[in-house]
């Protein structure tokens, strides 16, 4: 029995998908982040269609059962907003001297953007350029008279949608301290502090989201309805099985690393190569990019493991592809590593959104810690 216990920071990331709920509790310890626990639920291919946090009763039963089988100390929470329910967008506004003007014009510009009444939306905002001069590089911000402009992003979430995770978190006995959207806790698990262009292709139960990031900060967000649970489904049909039994064969596939594509994997992905390559000239021809090609493709996400699709797209976007590892910034057990390597994908948004609960003042210490990983 313990007589006597430091005082632990503990951090939790929730990602609450159509597939389910994963969860991640780090311990920030000597300006590194420790893996204390994790674990995850899964729901079948056949009811994925419906998301999860439409039935909020379900959603808290889920976190409850995570929260017990995985051992969860910690109580504060940073949880994740789907890419397709939230707004983003880069604008360039004059640079003005308080936070309150600048709220003003970002709202101004969120209203004629927006579809809806800004009244019914919970508007957030990050500068960009402040980043981007710490890199070294400049960019051409469009210019109205003497004034000078800053690049901005905007992000907005409905208020129905806030109240939804809020009541969520509460009936499940947790303190939800943030929200955030997707590509962030991505580009913090995935990409560190590489500040090339960046593709980012998260493959969920259902949908597969894109991220352009460059300097670190996602311009491109756009999300497909295609996903692991389509393979499922194709996998079933073919061969004449249940969903249940599709998924298992699904899972042998990938751990026995066949050559080749399932046909199954290459008649639901061939679409969505176009839409990828939409995407990436949608970035290049954009006002606010500095470099013109997308370097590298990271895939992530429950289905990123579907066997030969890094290949796949490498093969059909002619840009290097595969499976990220969002272990690599952050302490774990040698001893888990085999384990962690199979389920990671699964785990980059989660773990990315623990590592955001982070206190300003460590922030130097994780940088430093970045930089002697890259140099390894």
């Amino acid at each position: 029995m313990a007589i006597f216990r430091k005082k632990e920071t503990r951090f939790v990331g929730v990602d609450i998908g159509a597939g389910g709920v994963k969860l991640i509790e780090l311990l920030f310890e000597d300006g590194v982040y420790k893996l204390m626990t994790y674990g995850a639920t899964d729901r079948l291919a056949d009811v994925v269609d419906t998301p999860l946090t439409e039935n909020a009763e379900e959603a808290v039963l889920h976190i409850q059962k995570l929260v017990k089988d995985a051992g969860v100390v910690g109580k504060k929470v940073v949880a994740s907003l789907p890419v397709h329910s939230v707004f983003s967008s880069v604008i360039a506004i004059p640079e003005v001297k308080t936070e309150e003007e600048r709220r003003v014009l970002v709202e101004k510009q969120a209203a004629k953007l927006i579809p809806m009444p800004l009244e019914q939306m919970v508007i957030d905002y990050q500068i960009i350029d402040g980043e981007a001069e710490k890199s070294g590089k400049t960019v051409s911000v469009p210019s109205t008279g003497a004034e000078k402009n800053i690049r901005v992003l905007i992000t907005g979430a409905t208020r129905k949608m806030v109240k939804t995770y809020t009541e969520i978190f509460d009936k499940a006995g947790m303190d939800l301290e943030s929200l955030e959207t997707e590509p962030f806790a991505l580009i913090r698990s995935l990409v560190g502090t590489d500040r090339s262009s960046i593709m980012i292709l998260d493959v969920g139960a259902f949908r597969t989201n894109m991220t352009i990031a460059e300097d670190c900060v996602p311009f491109v967000n756009r999300s497909i309805k295609v996903g692991g649970a389509m393979v499922t489904r194709k996998i079933a049909e073919q061969m004449g099985v249940s969903v249940a039994e599709a998924e298992q064969i699904k899972h042998d596939l990938a751990e026995g690393q066949t050559d080749g594509v399932p046909k199954a994997v290459e008649d639901l992905f061939m679409p969505i190569v176009n839409e990828i390559s939409y995407a990436m000239k949608m970035h290049a021809e954009s006002e606010w990019a500095k470099q013109a090609k997308v370097e590298k493709v990271i895939l992530t996400g429950g289905s990123a493991h579907l066997p030969g699709l890094d290949v796949f797209l490498t093969e059909r976007l002619n840009v290097r592809t595969y499976v990220g590892d969002p272990w690599a910034r952050i302490k774990v057990h040698e001893s888990l590593r085999p384990v962690l390597d199979e389920i990671g994908p699964r785990y980059s948004v989660a773990l990315g959104l623990a590592m955001h609960a982070k206190k300003e003042e460590k922030q130097e210490s994780i940088e430093e810690n970045e930089r002697e990983r890259t140099k390894r």
